[in-house]
């Protein structure tokens, strides 16, 4: 074999291992990028299940309704130190959940109206007394005497019945019982009025308003 076919065969070589060096470095590369898509897609997933359990977070509507039970409490808190002492026997709120009108009978039978803002932190203007007549004082103190339940746990079991909204809520006459009367909203805006046994807290009636 003369120079030139050793040259020749050499470079057929060099060509030959060139080709299987390359060959390697796009295999390796071709892993490279297997291993990368498989990350993207596994950081995809984590995406994707991060999302579920947003989507599974409380609602906005649930996260209103106890924004807006919180601010009912509040309210009761603030009118009965507004007038002093006394038993609150109603709550309701008003001008489209803009304010608060809440009921307090003081030991003497009196009926006193106070009215807070929405957050129930503050009072607006100056509590009044109604002109309570002897019957009038007779009936608030029937009913604050038949009401174990306060306000709040009333609210907490107008609560067991329906989850939402408590917007109104006031002792009441019911067939000759005493009950605590309110209405709830869920979180569709459906309103249920209920009535519980004021002494007892069972339900004594729950119905959809249709007409609201």
């Amino acid at each position: 074999m003369n120079i030139t076919d050793m040259t020749r065969t050499r470079t057929r070589r060099l060509a030959l291992s060139a080709s299987v060096l390359l060959a390697g470095a796009l295999v390796v590369t071709g892993c490279a990028n297997d291993d990368r898509d498989d990350d993207d897609r596994a950081a995809g997933t984590g995406t994707a299940q991060s999302s579920g359990a947003a989507a599974g977070s409380p609602s906005g509507a649930a996260t209103s309704a106890a924004a807006s039970n919180d601010a009912m409490v509040a309210a009761v808190a603030t009118a009965r130190d507004a007038v002093g002492s006394g038993t609150v026997i109603g709550v309701e709120q008003e001008g489209g959940g803009t304010s608060w009108q809440v009921l307090v009978v003081t030991s003497d039978g009196q009926e006193h109206e106070v009215h807070t803002n929405a957050a129930g932190s503050s009072v607006a203007g100056t509590p009044t007394v109604d002109d309570s007549d002897a019957d009038d004082v007779r009936e608030n103190e029937r009913f604050v005497d038949a009401a174990k339940l306060d306000v709040g746990d009333a609210a907490g079991k107008l609560q067991d019945v329906v989850a939402g909204t408590v917007t109104e809520l006031g002792l009441d006459d019911h067939l000759g019982k005493v009950v605590w009367e309110g209405d709830v909203r869920d979180d569709a805006g459906t309103k249920h009025s209920i009535r519980i046994d004021a002494g007892s807290g069972a339900t004594v009636t729950n119905t959809v308003d249709t007409d609201d």
